[in-house]
């Protein structure tokens, strides 16, 4: 209870806050090792991922629905996470590029020109920085994410997008 709270102080705002992406970009990174020469495939993800790293009626969502045959309370929260990912994708980039200068992530050009892939640089970062006590809840949404999208640091965009919303009946457009 004591980490929630703390928590709580730094998420305010949780659909602005900086912070919250920060970390959630790096428990992601964590828990898929993309560190140095692993990298996670194309950051517009992210911008998706954030929404189950901090909900875990979402991850839960996705463990017991039923594909379109999903009740409506669970179709519009799977939907409200389709719709806060695409409003952000901007806004990771531009985190990005400052994580990155602070040397916290590397960014390389991914294999078409408007993919950027990501890595951690653990060393950069201060030994209690990923603390997973604090986080534990956080670990465990990503942690219990990839057992539903499998392969998620390699995935293309549209491949993850179909997986999570467009097989649970939630309509997509290309991004």
């Amino acid at each position: 209870m004591k980490n929630d709270a703390v928590k709580k102080n730094l998420m305010y705002v949780s659909g602005e806050d900086f912070y919250l992406f920060s970390y959630s970009i790096f428990i992601v990174l964590d828990v898929l090792g993309c560190n140095g020469s692993k990298v996670f495939r194309d950051y517009r993800k992210f911008a998706f991922l954030i929404e189950f790293v901090r909900d875990q009626k979402l991850n839960y969502i996705l463990e017991n629905s039923s594909g379109s045959l999903m009740n409506p309370v669970d179709k519009e929260h799977l939907f409200h996470s389709y719709s806060a990912g695409l409003g952000r994708r901007g806004e990771i980039l531009k985190l990005l590029f400052t994580l990155e200068k602070r040397s916290y992530v590397t960014l390389v050009q991914g294999r078409s020109t408007s993919s950027v892939d990501v890595s951690l640089n653990s060393d950069s970062i201060p030994q209690d920085f990923l603390n997973r006590e604090m986080f534990s809840r956080e670990y465990g949404n990503v942690k219990r994410f990839t057992t539903l999208v499998k392969r998620l640091s390699t995935l293309k965009l549209d491949t993850m997008l179909e997986r999570v919303y467009k097989n649970n009946g939630i309509s997509t457009w290309q991004v």
